[in-house]
């Protein structure tokens, strides 16, 4: 099957979640909003832009319009450098941030599709395509946040590993470091690609052109030395009271707390967080029987661990939003729905568990 047959296929799932996400807004603003009020900061006029606009959103638009400070170092700068460079065009960081984000989520399905149907069939790849889509808090791939843009970087980078295009590979690699901290994972995950088709050997010094995605963050750093003072704020800045005191601790911290809260103190979105981060850990515990692809095995389960691991006043880290772009557990996904025929069962709960998610996103609720 060619290309554009494969973006047809990918389109339409693409467009029905574009579509379903228009109509929550739409239901959202102007059906629930006497026992619903949505809170917005007005940033936009229009009534789905302005609806999707949430917290760190906000910071990717003032550092792209205003550029960094110790506050705002940990965002990596990817995102905001390409709506500051596309505002040019547009005139709106807004606008910009959205098609930017959209886009890219267009582009990482495609690739996903490719790369999933390349190991198994067109029907696993619709599959991990819909549970990626339509996942509880996949809302954030439509909204002006990094993950679609983390997400196509990196699997535009495993889709030209395996082609041996690891120039192109290790380029796209770089963008993904520079978009989120997990970016950097990919140098581990492109570095097994080419031990494997290097005859399972490794050459230090042909692979040392992959040494160029870690080696990214000397740019993070140098900005951010020039703006703060402080090479490494981006870590810095987030063990303080500002960010919660966030740092590592080991896997799985903070989960017994959260559980806690939700049981003595009736705070059902710790119950939320733990369930999402302890089902999609099944997930990852399963790939290694479903997931051919090493290296995806490699992107998951640092991808997945470095989040687990860490906590912010001794809760979980945002693990609903952290773990959506880890695409090989959809892949598992995938492939435990068909093997056990609930794919049809799934995908109802799973688009109403996501329109509900959607909805409490629109009124500013916090979801992850």
């Amino acid at each position: 099957m060619n290309i554009l047959e494969d973006i047809k296929r990918v389109g339409y799932l693409y467009f029905l979640n574009k579509f379903l996400i228009i109509f929550l807004v739409y239901l959202t603003r102007d059906v629930f909003s006497p026992f619903l009020p949505a809170v917005v900061d007005n940033l936009h006029p229009h009534v789905l832009l302005d609806s999707l606009i949430h917290w760190d959103a906000g910071w990717f638009l003032r550092i792209a319009g205003q550029g960094y400070d110790y506050d705002s170092a940990p965002f990596f700068p990817m995102f905001p450098f390409l709506i500051r460079a596309l505002t040019l065009l547009t005139q709106s960081n807004i606008v910009s941030g959205f098609l930017i984000s959209n886009t890219a989520l267009f582009i990482a399905c495609i690739y996903l599709y490719r790369l999933v149907k390349e190991d198994y069939n067109e029907e696993i790849a619709m599959t991990t395509v819909f549970a990626l889509l339509f996942f509880p808090t996949a809302i954030f791939f439509s909204s002006i946040y990094s993950e679609s843009l983390l997400l196509a970087f990196t699997l535009g980078a495993f889709y030209y590993a395996r082609k041996e295009k690891f120039i192109t590979a290790a380029v796209l690699g770089v963008l993904a470091a520079l978009t989120r901290n997990i970016g950097v994972i990919t140098f581990f995950a492109l570095l097994y690609y080419f031990y494997e088709a290097n005859g399972r050997k490794l050459d230090l010094k042909k692979s040392a052109t992959l040494l160029i995605i870690p080696a990214s963050l000397l740019i993070f750093m140098a900005v951010l030395w020039q703006a703060t003072g402080d090479p490494l704020a981006f870590a810095t800045s987030l063990n303080r009271e500002y960010w919660g005191f966030r740092h590592f601790a080991y896997p799985g911290a903070g989960q017994f707390t959260n559980i806690s809260k939700f049981i003595y103190g009736s705070v059902f979105y710790c119950f939320f967080e733990s369930v999402m981060a302890l089902l999609f850990l099944f997930l990852v515990i399963r790939s290694f029987k479903y997931v051919k692809d090493k290296s995806f095995l490699i992107f998951l389960v640092l991808g997945f661990l470095i989040p687990f691991s860490s906590v912010v006043d001794n809760t979980p880290l945002g693990m609903p939003r952290y773990i959506i772009v880890l695409f090989p557990g959809f892949i598992t996904l995938a492939h435990i729905l068909h093997k056990h025929r609930l794919v049809h069962v799934y995908s109802t709960i799973s688009i109403f568990v996501f329109s509900i998610v959607t909805v409490l996103f629109v009124i500013g609720r916090w979801i992850s």
